[in-house]
C-alpha cells in the first residue's frame, strides 16, 4: 500500500490531502519534505507552519469535523483530527512526545483508524533526554572552544533554532548563523520563541570572527573538505558538530561532536503514542515501516505498513 492512498481524507464531499498535493491541503509543518509547492489553492496548517514554508494560498480552511493538534517536532507542527461517520481519522505528521526548547511536545489522540509516522521506528534507537545532551553538549564545547572554533551542520529550520536555544541557556554562547539560519530564527521570534544569534553577514559578525566562535551552517552545506577551508583561513583548529537521531546508532566519524539528539519520536514514544490512542486500524509510514507495523501487530493491533 502506498501512502497515497491513505493521505487522502475525505470530509462533507471534500477531500484532505495530507502533506501532499491537492486543491485542499494539509501541511503538518514546514520541513520542505512535507510541502509539496509554494503555491496551494486551500490549506490547513498552522500560521506558524505557512510562514515558515513560505506557502502562497487562496483561503485557509475551518471546519468543525476539522481539529489540529500539537505535533511537538518543530515550531507550528501539528496533527489533524477528522471526524468521519462511524469515527475519527487521526494523522501525526513528524511528532515528538516529548517537549522540545522551542516547543511543547506532542498530545496523544484517541483514533479509530490512525495514520503514524516511523521515522526511528526500529527498537536500535532510544533518545536520551534533551537537558542531558544539552549539558553534554555544553562540555563538548567548551573541552574545544579554547582551541579554535566550533561549526554545527544542521538542518536550517526546526533543529537549528533548538540548538540556539541550547546555546544561549545552556552555554551562554550567541552563535554565528548562516543568513538562511538567521531568516527561519527570525520567524521563530516572530512567533514569540525568544533566540539570540548573529547573522554571519552583518558587521556584528566581523567582530565575533575576531575570536573563537561558535557557528550553525545548513545541514546541506556541510562538506568534508569545509574543515581545511576553514582551519587555513582563520589560522586555528575547526571542529564540526551534528544533532540527529541517526547518531544514536551511526554516530559519523566525519563530526568532533556527533549527538542523539532528535525531534522525533523514538521507538518507545511511538510504541507508547499508539498504545494509547488505541486504534482499531493504524498505517504505519517512514522509514521503518515494516519494522514498526510488525511489533505492533504483535501487539495485537490491525497494523498496515504503507511506503
Amino acid at each position: 500500500m502506498q501512502f497515497k492512498d491513505v493521505a487522502r481524507v475525505d470530509v462533507d464531499g471534500r477531500t484532505i490531502c495530507l502533506d501532499c498535493s491537492g486543491e485542499l491541503s494539509y501541511i503538518s509543518h514546514a520541513h520542505s519534505d512535507h510541502v509539496s509547492g509554494k503555491k496551494k489553492n486551500e490549506v490547513i496548517a498552522s500560521d506558524a507552519t505557512l510562514h515558515l514554508a513560505g506557502v502562497q494560498f487562496n483561503s485557509k480552511l475551518v471546519h468543525e469535523r476539522v481539529k489540529l493538534h500539537p505535533a511537538g517536532h518543530m515550531l507550528g507542527a501539528t496533527q489533524i483530527e477528522v471526524q468521519r461517520d462511524g469515527g475519527n481519522f487521526v494523522y501525526t505528521g513528524d511528532f515528538s512526545l516529548n517537549d522540545g526548547f522551542t516547543y511543547k511536545g506532542a498530545r496523544i489522540i484517541e483514533a479509530d483508524e490512525l495514520l503514524i509516522e516511523s521515522t526511528y521506528g526500529s527498537p536500535d534507537y532510544h533518545f536520551p533526554k534533551k537537558e542531558e545532551l544539552a549539558e553534554i553538549l555544553k562540555k563538548e564545547i567548551q573541552s574545544r572552544l579554547s582551541f579554535g572554533n566550533v561549526v554545527f551542520a544542521v538542518y536550517a529550520t526546526g533543529k537549528s533554532q533548538e540548538l540556539i536555544r541550547m546555546l544561549n541557556e545552556y552555554c551562554n554562547i550567541t552563535p554565528v548563523v548562516s543568513p538562511e539560519v538567521a531568516r527561519v530564527s527570525e520567524i521563530y521570534v516572530k512567533h514569540g520563541q525568544p533566540l539570540s544569534y548573529i547573522n554571519s553577514h552583518s558587521d556584528e559578525a566581523v567582530e565575533a570572527f575576531r575570536e573563537n566562535f561558535v557557528g550553525i551552517i545548513p545541514k546541506s552545506q556541510f562538506r568534508p573538505e569545509l574543515r581545511m577551508r576553514l582551519t587555513q583561513h582563520y589560522h586555528k583548529p575547526c571542529y564540526f558538530g551534528s544533532l540527529s537521531g541517526w547518531n544514536a546508532k551511526f554516530p559519523s566519524e566525519v563530526f568532533d561532536i556527533a549527538l542523539p539528539f532528535s525531534d522525533h519520536a523514538d521507538f518507545n514514544d511511538l510504541v507508547e503514542y499508539v498504545d494509547h490512542s488505541d486504534p482499531k486500524k493504524v498505517y504505519v509510514f517512514g522509514a521503518f515501516a515494516e519494522t514498526l507495523s510488525n511489533v505492533l501487530k504483535l501487539r495485537g493491533y490491525q497494523s498496515i505498513a504503507v511506503k
